[in-house]
């Protein structure tokens, strides 16, 4: 062996900022202050606590050896602990959230420095940890069992980035974790039978850079990008990141190496777009996450009336090149249908202007809404999605209490549904709707069809798994599988706030209170139904000042909204949410 080079056993502890480039991109000078201040007052001393030796740090991250592993879970659990009472009152947009692995494995000592794959474990170990969590393998579950009060989830074998053999990985659960499993097993519930947890490649699709320099075609350059992201995520062995969390990288100059690092993404895939008399260029290119070598790229020059033909050509040549390059390990499905392309860019705008108003939830934002994306089914009967979104802006205005009568947009809800079922019966978000309606009729065993039909078409598309739960919880099925829906969405895509709304309601069922108060501090302000599970769960842990606080500003900002008519208009159908709802409420005098 080389003077200087030594070889030992030791436990490796990984960590590293969950979403760094996101938070240095919103504000630099203040994240690595308070990066700064969590080293130097929680991490730093809790690594000399437990007798860690710092063998390393970059710019969010560290390397940390120990020689007990005991001592080194012992650490990382001390290290979450504070961290999370110090984001308690921290907003989402500034919160420093830390994801940690640990192995312990035979290493390469040489001039202070540590190598092998024992190391290598660790790091790829803390790449798949949620924020905030702590990820291990299996000789540290072995380890620690009995030593350390914890329970751990098996993940099953994983196959980590390149390490030749699997990883059996295992999840620990901590106290307040928002994203931890519930005790029960998913293997018990039909729903969840088949559920894979980790595997598929993940893909993020960068938002394209309009050139230019037209408001409304940065517009349709951003609606592209989501329709890309839509068309991906239909391809079951495939994640994709979600468009909400994209959009935080637009306009942003970073290199594809830390995005992908940032997301746990395997490939990025950029492009620009530039129009001209009648004509638009688009470049496209699909990028390796960690070494940021090109994989594939193209050119496409497109009539503006034949614009959307190009989103077919850059979803077939992806999945044909993930396929080559993934090998057996995805068996992507090259035959999935197509959704049907808008029929002109004015109803598409019209749709993506609707798109916006919808996700801002005021009455005036409602009633614009309702008015651009009628105009946009107008425009092309045929655009399913329009009438999908168009039906989940009537269902906004019942459910909020926007409507003198909810019944009128209860009925108008349907009528749109139905028809975006017409013309696309693979409208996932359509078809969560469809069901809701087919318990309302009290057809529960074919709203279940309808949850399982989803869930198979799409078991790595965060957005349909997050809306899914909400379903599974209050209008039919088990509200565990929904929490367990919506932590998975979560693990997929951690930076889009709704999904914490979705965890919130379904953990609020299923009688998880302390964990629904956590993942709605999480979520978007101003909903009316979110402030209405804060009421019932902090009524249910028996905290009326803070009950009444919240239910003094909801009954002020949404005076017509009500926990019965949430019932009514979500709907609520499932039993057991019926039940708590109603009892959270009666207690809470609501």
């Amino acid at each position: 062996m080389a003077e200087g080079v030594q070889r030992r056993l030791a436990a490796i502890l990984a960590a590293d900022v969950a979403g760094y480039s996101r938070l240095i991109g919103r504000d630099e000078e203040g994240t690595l202050s308070r990066l700064r201040a969590l080293r130097r007052e929680i991490i730093d001393p809790k690594i000399g606590d437990y007798r860690g030796r710092i063998v390393k740090t970059t710019g969010d991250g560290l390397l940390v050896e120990f020689a007990s592993v005991v001592e080194a879970f012992r650490c990382a659990l001390a290290i979450q602990h504070d961290l999370a009472e110090r984001n308690v009152d921290v907003p989402t947009e500034r919160r420093i959230d830390f994801r940690i692995g640990i192995n312990v494995g035979d290493i390469v000592v040489e001039d202070g420095d540590i190598y092998g794959d024992g190391v290598n474990v660790a790091v790829r170990l803390e790449g798949l940890a949620d924020p905030g969590g702590i990820y291990v393998s299996t000789r540290v579950q072995e380890d620690v069992r009995g030593k350390v009060e914890v329970i751990f989830e098996d993940l099953g074998e994983q196959k980590l980035k390149n390490i030749a053999f699997p990883v059996r990985v295992y999840r620990a659960q901590l106290n307040g974790d928002v994203v931890a499993p519930t005790s029960f097993s998913s293997a018990d519930h039909s729903l969840l039978a088949n559920f894979e947890k980790f595997g598929p490649p993940v893909i993020a699709v960068l938002p394209i850079n309009d050139l230019s320099g037209d408001a409304r075609w940065e517009r349709l350059a951003d609606g592209l990008s989501a329709d890309i992201i839509a068309d991906l995520a239909r391809y079951p062995d495939l994640a994709v990141v979600s468009h909400q969390t994209m959009l935080s990288y637009k306009g942003r100059c970073e290199d594809v190496r830390s995005i992908g690092r940032a997301l746990n993404a395997d490939y990025l895939l950029e492009s620009s777009l530039q129009s001209r008399q009648g004509q638009v260029r688009i470049s496209v290119q699909l990028v390796d996450g960690g070494s940021g070598a090109d994989l594939w790229a193209a050119r496409y020059d497109q009539s503006t009336e034949d614009l959307f033909d190009f989103q077919d050509k850059v979803t077939e040549n992806v999945v044909n090149v993930l396929a080559s390059e993934c090998g057996k390990l995805l068996k992507l499905k090259r035959d999935i249908l197509r959704r049907k392309h808008p029929a002109s860019l004015r109803a598409y705008d019209c749709y993506l202007l609707g798109q916006e108003q919808n996700s801002i939830l005021s009455r005036e934002s409602n009633i614009e809404a309702i008015r651009l994306l009628s105009r946009a089914v107008e425009l092309d009967p045929g655009l399913a999605r329009a009438w999908t979104n168009l039906g989940l802006a009537h269902s906004v205005q019942a459910c909020n209490g926007f409507a003198n009568d909810p019944d009128v947009p209860m009925r108008a809800w349907r009528a749109c549904i139905e028809q975006a079922l017409v013309h696309d019966p693979d409208d996932l978000f359509a078809r969560i709707c469809m069901a809701a309606f087919l318990a309302m009729d009290g057809k529960f065993e074919a709203a279940v069809d309808e949850h399982n039909r989803v869930l198979a078409a799409a078991p790595n598309n965060s957005d349909v798994l997050a809306f899914l739960a909400g379903n599974v919880a209050l209008v039919a099925g088990d509200a565990r599988d929904g929490c367990e829906l919506a932590r998975r969405a979560i693990r997929l895509n951690p930076h889009v706030p709704w999904y914490y709304g979705m965890l919130g309601r379904c953990c609020f069922v299923a009688g998880l209170f302390k964990e629904c108060l956590a993942a709605l501090n999480r979520a978007p302000p101003q909903m009316p139904n979110n402030w209405m599970f804060q009421v019932l769960a902090h009524t249910m842990l028996d905290q009326p000042s803070e009950a009444n606080r919240i239910a003094a500003r909801l009954q002020d900002v949404f005076p017509k909204f009500s926990p019965e008519l949430f019932i009514k208009t979500y709907p609520v159908t499932n039993p057991q949410a019926v039940a708590a709802i109603r009892e959270g409420a009666r207690r809470a005098g609501l």
